[in-house]
């Protein structure tokens, strides 16, 4: 079985089977033109795939070498996977593919892919997390949750959310 997350209109998708990250040509009938892995890396916590593995398949590769610890500071590659996911979608005219995940997808995954609703397509954190737990059930770690929370305080700071939605309310 496959589990994917696709938002139709964003072309992206998120499975935490990490199989599927290991059949290039599973991706390409998927018509997947970008994967980011968030869990680079060799240790069976890990994803262990590169550039190499996508060679000569047209899918282009870039992996985040993340843990899926409450101490890992995944927010320093929110700006990174963002921009990543953009040039993927933006691919073919607008008809890019991009597979985003880790080992299990139910943290650094959706962790990223909640930042990058919030960062691009200004979602304040509760609804980016209600919209991805709409597709599938995620669990992102306390440090992770956290760290999507000063994500959204930032955003609020700097005018970036849509309306009145993830402001804080001072005195």
């Amino acid at each position: 079985l496959t589990f994917t997350l696709c938002f139709s209109s964003w072309n992206l998708y998120s499975c935490f089977l990490r199989f599927v990250a290991h059949n290039p040509m599973r991706l390409q009938k998927l018509g997947v033109t970008h994967v980011l892995n968030v869990a680079e890396g060799t240790s069976f916590m890990h994803v262990n795939t590169s550039p190499e593995m996508y060679a000569g398949t047209g899918i282009t590769y870039h992996g985040i070498p993340a843990n899926d610890t409450k101490g890992f500071n995944l927010s320093a590659f929110f700006e990174e996977g963002a921009d990543f996911i953009d040039r993927g979608l933006a691919h073919h005219n607008g008809k890019g593919k991009v597979y985003v995940h880790c080992r299990e997808g139910y943290s650094r995954s959706p962790t990223m892919v909640v930042a990058y609703l919030m960062m691009r397509h200004k979602m304040d954190a509760r609804t980016a997390l209600a919209t991805v737990r709409q597709k599938r059930e995620i669990g992102p770690n306390d440090g992770f949750l956290l760290q999507l929370c000063q994500l959204n305080e930032k955003l609020v700071k700097e005018g970036k959310l849509n309306g009145e939605v993830g402001k804080t309310k001072t005195k």
